[in-house]
């Protein structure tokens, strides 16, 4: 199954976020550039993606 939304993949840029819009095939993000935001973070656990953004809903 293709992804329309968009052909270019971020390439080393994983993601498991499902519900975000730029979230793609084979668990691969899709937006243009990400912003990995937290800026007191000591772990990975406490940063998160600034760029998610939900996915709309299916049309029906």
């Amino acid at each position: 199954m293709a992804d329309s939304r968009k052909s270019d993949v971020l390439y080393g840029v994983g993601c498991d976020a499902v519900q975000c819009k730029y979230h793609g095939h084979d668990n691969r993000c899709f937006a243009d550039s990400i912003n990995v935001e937290s800026s007191s973070a000591q772990r990975r656990t406490e940063t998160y993606c600034g760029t998610f953004v939900p996915r709309p809903p299916p049309d029906k």
